[in-house]
């Protein structure tokens, strides 16, 4: 651990103590409400409605939000008062500091302000510092359209303009100067003129991407009354601007000269996520010169840990900063914080991320009012939300008498309990086999509802319900805890088999032992008993269920959906879990021990998990006979405390960006519904008990062939430094099980009856048949050409010297590496046409231009 000494920092000094400016004081304190202020040097100016989104790179602005935890936030919150009357009801305030990349002083300014305002509210409030194109999860999510971030003083009516598509809730950007330099080939960008609206779409951009750059061309084409389209739209592809047509190509080179074309390459992959870190902030003693005017002294910063953090790392007179790197700088209050010390927390947070380099969010919150995005930085923090209290418990105590159709019409006690039916379904299950086995990889189990599993084996599990929708299913692929990794592999490559010879529709489900979901528990009534060892040890088929004669069965659980039986061995076996009740077994005779501290339920689950006629027995009221079969286990009867009710996170959603392979990146979507998502994106919603992965009709194949390592890469790139062993199911669309849609207000099966692929709306943009290039593959958003599956570099660089070659440069196929159109300008013929030509050919053409 270190310690960082902060620089003095005065920016926040005084806002707290100022009075309150005029412009805040119609401000509701106890009303939601969303309100957007643009900042000068002397002045705080209430912007009306038709301006909200909009922002100037020169100026600075401040943003007030007030909402009902759950409910959306933005321009349409509905105004109504909140009674903060410790009923659990209490408003979610959120001010955001927001300053443009050439707002200069007016930074300052604007932060200064939104401490202004946080002290007028006086209530909780959390205050964010948003760095332009770098805005918060939460800035975005009120502005469903996205933001457009404007150059301050440019020339509006006439000449060029350049933007940038960025985001699933799009930033538009403003660009300038108009040069190639601009162009980025994982981007896509708007060019606007007065005749024309080009459309460029960068070789490697992301599909989703895509259509909001045409759906915001659309929106620029039409005219002031918002009727028919005004100027025509011209879509150019990265590579391709040749094949325009004539005079849409002539504008686009006099305005960007195509000879001189050169379009930066894809962004670098960003340096892998880093676990959280926690440091306690303290204030030096205050050192006055006569040669030094006094000031506040700088920031002290200890390193207290790093990831995975827990609530209780905070104390309640500290101020701390939590360094989420992607997920921004945070600073937090404890209720008695020492005034100076609560006063430079913000400041305190900037300091680190100026250290850190970090340009994201810093943002400061209270205790007790944390928002989601900071508790998700703890490992199991507990959500405190009166209304979703009430759907946790009543999750808890009826889902046990709901079937299939209830929960189905009741998606909301789905996604809480985790449980798509009751499990009274179908089920099949399988042994994977070890390679040294006779026979193929898979072994079916007899009697698989008996629900006995070993440590070191792997089993594959199809479990069929009937759902309102139709006969459902999910593949479940459980792996032992002590199971090597080849058979873990094997294992994972016959269910994935088994998935697509079932036609990619069951969902899919990655279970590891001892972290099994609620529903996988569900389906065995309670009964499922890991053993050590494998199944061949009592069978040498491994098809039959065998369970050891002689077995101690620690029982946890107070639900059927929650009961898990674990055979313990050895010293210290007892503290490997929580259990107040074990199942002891010898021969046809089986005791249920039962701790002084179990509750009724945890007694009833375990009877039940013993199945056959048992002798009771409690702490204290030992017979002989038991602990003579007990024998010299009993140091292993180990009484764990109750588990206290867990009240996870609220789930969360994002968005997944694809980029070089195995290179994943995530983008949060707050207060989601399912307009969210769409058929050509892949989409992590982490319920934070499992995560799922849900992947649209026209996503990239890569996406839904690499959807478990999409999981896992999250869970890797999560600050909270998340157990990868999290369960992870994996969901197409229109075949959305309860427990999922469940977590998405009024899901509505139709949603997508009417949705236009990109294709449909490039081609209703033109107005003519898509198809020009001969490159259908590229035009339809998701590009699988060999050609253009390669960096593009000018070919005065490909023919340089072997030596000064790109380092990913094939010098025995340069000519992939050309652009289309100098591929065309030097050959002479598209690719697909050379490409049919004999090799010999192939390679005299290569010779006579220079790239052999």
């Amino acid at each position: 651990m270190h310690i960082l000494e902060i620089g003095a920092d005065q920016e926040d000094e005084s806002g707290s103590a100022r009075a309150a400016e005029a412009a805040f004081r119609t401000v509701p304190r106890d009303h939601t409400t969303f309100l957007v202020w643009r900042v000068t040097e002397t002045n705080t100016e209430l912007l009306p409605r038709t301006h909200f989104g909009t922002f100037y790179d020169g100026e600075a602005y401040l943003i007030y939000s007030s909402s009902v935890p759950g409910q959306p936030a933005g321009p349409d919150v509905i105004r109504r008062e909140i009674k903060e009357n410790g009923n659990g009801e209490c408003a979610e305030r959120h001010i955001h500091s927001w300053a443009g990349e050439r707002s200069g002083a007016l930074t300052a300014i604007a932060l200064r302000r939104g401490t202004q305002l946080a002290a007028y509210l006086g209530v909780p409030v959390v205050i964010h510092r948003e760095t332009a194109t770098k805005e918060s999860p939460r800035l975005l999510s009120y502005f469903r359209d996205g933001i457009r971030i404007l150059r301050s003083g440019s020339n509006m009516n006439g000449g060029a303009r350049l933007y940038r598509v960025k985001g699933r809730r799009p930033v538009l950007t403003q660009l300038e100067p108009v040069t190639w330099s601009q162009l980025a080939a994982d981007g896509v960008f708007v060019l606007d003129t007065s005749a024309l609206l080009v459309l460029w779409l960068g070789r490697t951009a992301n599909l989703i991407e895509k259509i909001f750059g045409a759906k915001i061309a659309y929106r620029m084409a039409r005219g002031a009354d918002k009727g028919m389209t005004t100027r025509r739209i011209a879509i150019a592809h990265d590579g391709y601007e040749q094949t325009l047509p004539l005079g849409d190509r002539a504008l686009l080179d006099a305005l960007l000269e195509l000879r001189a074309r050169s379009v930066r390459p894809a962004a670098p992959p960003t340096d892998p996520s880093r676990p959280a870190r926690l440091y306690k902030a303290t204030q030096p003693p205050r050192v006055t010169s006569l040669a030094v005017p006094i000031q506040r002294p700088a920031a002290r910063l200890e390193e207290i840990k790093r990831a995975p953090l827990y609530r209780e790392d905070l104390t309640d007179d500290g101020v701390y900063i939590v360094d989420g790197g992607s997920r921004g700088v945070w600073a937090w209050v404890g209720p008695s914080a020492a005034g100076p010390a609560a006063r430079g927390a913000l400041a305190a947070a900037r300091g680190l991320a100026r250290a850190r380099r970090h340009v994201g969010p810093v943002s400061v919150t209270a205790a007790g009012r944390e928002p989601l995005e900071f508790a998700a930085l703890f490992r199991n923090w507990r959500w405190c939300d009166a209304r979703r209290d009430v759907r946790l418990r009543a999750a808890r105590s009826a889902t046990t008498r709901l079937d299939a159709v209830s929960l189905a019409s009741n998606a909301w006690l789905a996604a809480e309990a985790q449980l798509p039916d009751d499990g009274s379904g179908a089920l099949r299950v399988w042994r994977v086999r070890r390679r040294s086995e006779e026979g193929g990889s898979l072994a079916e189990v007899e009697r698989p509802q008996a629900a006995v599993f070993y440590d070191r084996d792997c089993y594959i599990a199809l479990y069929t319900y009937h759902a309102p929708t139709g006969d459902q299913s999910i593949l479940y692929y459980w792996m032992g805890g002590s199971s090597p990794n080849d058979l873990r592999n094997l294992g994972a490559k016959e269910a994935k088999d088994l998935y697509i010879k079932l036609g990619r529709l069951p969902v899919q489900a990655w279970v590891h032992q001892s972290k099994e979901p609620a529903h996988f528990l569900q389906i065995f009534k309670g009964r499922m008993i890991t053993y050590i060892g494998s199944a061949t040890d009592y069978d040498p088929t491994g098809r039959r269920v065998a369970a050891p004669a002689r077995a101690l069965i620690r029982v946890s659980g107070q639900y059927a959906r929650e009961a898990r039986g674990l055979e313990v061995r050895g010293a210290g076996a007892g503290s490997e879990g929580p259990g107040s009740c074990y199942v002891l077994r010898e021969g046809a005779r089986a005791w249920v021990w039962c701790a002084a501290t179990a509750t009724g339920d945890e007694r009833e689950v375990a009877k039940n998990m013993a199945a056959a006629e048992h002798t009771l027995v409690m702490q204290g009221k030992e017979n002989a006979h038991f602990w003579a079969a007990l024998g010299d286990r009993r140091h292993l009867l180990v009484a764990s405390p109750v588990k206290e009710v867990e009240r996870p996170l609220p789930p969360r959603l994002f968005y997944v960006s694809l980029g070089v392979p195995g290179q994943y990146s995530f983008e949060e979507i707050i207060s989601f519904s399912q307009y969210e998502l769409a058929p050509e994106m892949a989409a992590i919603l982490d319920a934070h008990c499992a995560v799922f992965v849900w992947l649209g009709t026209h996503c990239c194949p890569r996406a839904k062939d690499d959807a478990r390592s999409i999981a896992d890469a999250y869970l890797a790139q999560d600050p909270a430094a998340r157990d990868p062993e999290t369960p992870i199911l994996i969901l197409s669309q229109g075949r959305e099980p309860p427990n999922f849609t469940g977590f998405f207000p009024h899901w509505k099966q139709s949603m997508w009856k009417g949705h236009k692929t990109f294709s449909a709306i490039i081609s209703a943009l033109e107005g003519k048949a898509i198809v020009q290039t001969g490159n259908s593959a590229l035009q339809s958003g998701n590009s699988a050409n060999h050609f253009d599956q390669y960096e593009k570099y000018p070919i005065s660089v490909l023919r340089g010297p072997k030596e000064h070659l790109p380092p990913d440069v094939d010098p025995l196929a340069k000519e992939l590496f050309l652009t289309h159109d100098d591929f065309v300008s030097t050959f002479g013929m598209p690719y697909n046409e050379f490409r049919s030509l004999p090799a010999w050919k192939q390679k005299d053409l290569k010779k006579a231009v220079g790239l052999f």
